[in-house]
């Protein structure tokens, strides 16, 4: 393997650049053995995505996303944003052969790019802020979990059922309550009464037992939810990913938008122009991070509906440079 370049991201930062979930990003000069892609993605302590060019560009790069385990997934929202904000600024040698350079994105861009999992395009367009939106349609689908494994799930993450909505309160709202739902990948969703009581919350100290536990629920993670005047505040406790908590987490986010939507549950009243949910994650861990989830064209009555749905948010780089 020849040169690389590799750039550290953070995706889905809050509007003044503080938080958001890092990323690893690496563009190989020459195409990589599957082996080669693995060793790169072992050396972050985060998710990685290898982007690979065409040399005679007449396709869209392809993106392959890893955990830091060296594990390849089909998809990740934050490492996707992350590599188009990237692949928009058009990274350059600088005078000194082991340092990179950045091109300051004077206009939008539009990035196609193919996931290596399936060979599907995917469009995203980058601001001059690196503001950058990823469209996708998908599949909506939700299952519901096994009630007797909710208050497990709970003891787990320092939580009891007296956290949970009560509903028998006047303002009763259909909040999915343990359910997985899934855009990409699925995620279990719990309601929280109060932001309070969402950030008291505690990270599985069994990770184990914890990945055992979302198993058994076919889960990649535990995502709980609070809404306040229309603001979500959210946190992820992945099921096995290296670290106890992710700070944003998209497809996450995606799926608790769709489920949110599928029960007419909406903050904002754009409905010929699709729904907008602002979804604020990471602060209990001091990372805050925001994503904004737009879905045009949901029929939820549909068995396995499909949607446009659309994520957008900052992108933040801290480095760019060289590997040998």
């Amino acid at each position: 393997m020849r040169r690389v370049i590799a750039a550290s991201a953070r995706a889905f930062a809050s509007p003044r650049g503080e938080g958001g979930n890092p990323v690893s990003i690496f563009m190989p000069a020459t195409p990589t053995t599957p082996e080669e892609r693995t060793d790169l993605a072992q050396t972050c302590a985060w998710e990685s995505v290898v982007v690979e060019t065409d040399s005679e560009g007449s396709t869209p790069p392809t993106f392959h996303f890893f955990m830091p385990s060296g594990e390849e997934v089909s998809f990740c929202g934050h490492a996707a944003i992350g590599a188009c904000s990237f692949l928009a600024n058009k990274p350059s040698i600088a005078s000194n052969e082991d340092e990179m350079e950045l091109q300051s994105l004077s206009s939008t861009a539009t990035i196609s790019f193919l996931a290596a999992s399936n060979g599907s395009r995917y469009d995203a367009k980058v601001n001059g802020n690196n503001e950058t939106e990823l469209l996708m349609d998908c599949v909506h689908e939700e299952a519901e979990c096994n009630p007797r494994l909710l208050k497990t799930v709970l003891s787990a993450i320092g939580l009891e059922s007296v956290d949970l909505p009560s509903t028998s309160e006047e303002d009763d709202v259909p909040w999915p309550i343990f359910i997985n739902s899934s855009v990409a990948r699925p995620k279990t969703l719990i309601p929280v009464r109060t932001v309070e009581r969402l950030h008291a919350a505690t990270a599985p100290r069994d990770a184990d037992a914890f990945r055992r536990l979302c198993d058994s629920l076919d889960t990649t993670g535990v995502y709980l939810y609070s809404a306040c005047r229309g603001r979500l505040e959210c946190r992820q406790f992945p099921r096995s990913s290296g670290y106890p908590e992710d700070p944003a987490t998209g497809i996450a986010a995606g799926a608790l938008a769709a489920s949110l939507l599928r029960r007419q549950i909406t903050f904002d009243s754009n409905e010929n122009e699709g729904h907008v949910y602002d979804v604020h994650q990471g602060t209990a861990m001091g990372r805050p991070s925001k994503i904004r989830v737009k879905i045009d064209g949901y029929t939820p009555k549909e068995a396995n509906a499909t949607l446009r749905i659309s994520y957008t948010g900052l992108v933040v780089f801290d480095s760019v440079s060289q590997i040998k």
